[in-house]
């Protein structure tokens, strides 16, 4: 079970001393959270382990005999996919490992060393301190995705009224307004607003992040920001999802499709789509419009198109979509190929079934 090597993983970690935490989601460690899909764990490494926990992953993942399928980096975060196959059954766990800190495109407004001194232990796992979590959480909804989904509303709003003090530090260490502060307090203080109110505040927060980082860290930041823009242009050139091409429809394509959704994309979008009645334009017009936006965020497409031979890819040539001995073995081929790395414009793998 995919259980037992996060628990092998950790156990290493604690043992060889690696600084680090678990950021979020950490109630069910090892087991995969319930009310998810997937099993995506985020973590923070200090800057300074980094190399020694790459050794530590790869040596648990070869003695579990699981498969690491996939690994790509952001400036911000290392994301590990890994896969483990079990009489025929595939478990999976992403694990995204974050360094330097907690920021927005570069700019950090907390540091690796001030979140991990005041981790806690958690079961045999270290996590990030309670106001941390929640913290994060509700930041990381709030600049990236521009909101706070009401599931995360209450839990965020309970941590900051209990650790309002810190919060207090926190946000006067990065906001110079006073009524901002105030304003942004007792949205958590008042029991008739929500989270979901701070959204009002969230381009002043922002800008107040982005002045801070550059005062205080000026020469990292440039860095930091000149490498978030470079990697992220290369994951647009080199799409780190999984793009499937089958030459031929029939009956048993999409149940393939929902065998290796559940295997190889940990939960992230996914799309199946039919485009044999398009012409080579066309399908190069949709592939920027629908499939590339997808595949470019780790998403799973997979496409039935025949008019375009990719001799550059693996190519099978049998009808192994009909049989289910053989369709865990194409899965693990696929899984394979994924590893590799991909350019913008072509599939990770064509199946010729007919």
């Amino acid at each position: 079970m995919i259980s037992y090597l996060i628990s092998r993983l950790f156990n290493s970690l604690n043992k060889e001393k690696i600084n680090y935490a678990i950021l979020r989601n950490y109630d069910s460690m090892p087991n995969k959270p319930k009310d998810t899909e997937y099993f995506d764990l985020d973590m923070l490494v200090v800057n300074k382990d980094l190399k020694k926990f790459n050794e530590i992953i790869n040596q648990v993942i070869k003695n579990e005999e699981a498969s690491l399928i996939k690994t790509f980096k952001r400036s911000y975060v290392h994301h590990f996919r890994i896969v483990k196959s079990n009489n025929k059954i595939f478990e999976n766990v992403q694990i995204d490992v974050h360094t330097k800190g907690q920021g927005w495109w570069g700019f950090y407004y907390l540091l690796e060393n001030e979140i991990l001194k005041d981790r806690t232990k958690y079961k045999e796992f270290y996590v990030v301190s309670d106001f941390h979590c929640h913290l994060f959480n509700w930041l990381d909804k709030l600049l990236w995705g521009k909101t706070v989904k009401p599931k995360y509303s209450k839990p965020i709003k309970q941590s900051m009224q209990i650790n309002i003090d810190k919060l207090d530090h926190f946000l006067n260490k990065i906001i110079y307004s006073k009524k901002v502060i105030f304003n942004i307090k007792n949205i958590f203080l008042n029991q008739d607003e929500n989270t979901e109110a701070t959204i009002a505040y969230r381009k002043i927060i922002l800008r107040n992040i982005i002045f801070w980082s550059i005062l205080n860290h000026p020469f990292k930041t440039c860095y930091w920001t000149i490498e978030f823009f470079v990697r992220e242009l290369m994951l647009r050139l080199f799409p780190s999802g999984l793009f499937v091409i089958i030459k031929h429809e029939n009956p048993f394509c999409k149940n393939f499709y929902l065998t290796l959704k559940n295997t190889a994309i940990m939960g992230q979008i996914s799309l199946f789509v039919n485009l044999n009645q398009k012409n080579k334009l066309q399908f190069f017009y949709e592939y920027f419009k629908t499939i590339w936006p997808i595949v470019r965020i780790q998403g799973l497409v997979v496409c039935i198109f025949d008019k375009i031979d990719f001799k550059n890819k693996l190519t099978l040539t049998s009808e192994i979509l009909e049989n289910e001995e053989s369709n865990h073995s194409l899965v693990a081929q696929i899984l394979s190929e994924y590893k590799k790395g991909n350019m913008i414009g072509f599939p990770n793998v064509t199946i010729n079934n007919k």
